[in-house]
């Protein structure tokens, strides 16, 4: 492991950082391109999908704790692994805001538009963005797990 991403490591809580080594070990010898940037509240540590090369997933520090965003593109697909989720997380999702694009709004020209999907029988159109926006907790690792399965297809 290089310098940079051990101290990227180092930043993240000791409770979350075998996960996270987990999850990199999975995501490198799938092939993701691991990307790690100094930002002004920590590091920014993003996965590119091997299959599409876009971002699948990046770390974001907050004051309230470490968060994974999930480019999650392919989720209409699956709406299975939603129901399995745990409801801190749904709650997270139902409350991320609505793609504007994909409710008929202007958003920024070079947004692609955000996710249709459905959770507990409900449809939703929610912005990329925020939509897979989770707090990094144990409570949390299998269904981040399975969302990041399910977007290189390895379900």
């Amino acid at each position: 492991m290089d310098e940079t991403f051990m101290l990227f490591l180092n930043d993240i809580p000791a409770e979350n950082q075998g996960f996270v080594l987990e999850l990199d070990n999975y995501l490198t010898s799938k092939g993701s391109k691991r990307t790690i940037k100094s930002a002004k509240s920590g590091f920014v540590t993003s996965y590119a999908s091997p299959v599409t090369g876009k971002t699948l997933l990046n770390y974001v520090f907050r004051k309230s704790g470490v968060k994974m965003r999930i480019y999650a593109a392919s989720i209409g697909e699956h709406a299975d692994i939603l129901s399995d989720i745990p409801d801190n997380m749904k709650k997270d999702i139902i409350k991320a805001g609505e793609c504007k694009k994909l409710n008929g709004l202007k958003c920024s020209p070079t947004c692609g538009g955000g996710y249709t999907f459905t959770l507990d029988g409900e449809e939703y159109k929610k912005c990329k963005n925020m939509a897979f926006f989770h707090a990094l907790t144990e409570e949390n690792y299998d269904a981040i797990m399975k969302l990041i399965r399910s977007e290189l297809g390895d379900m």
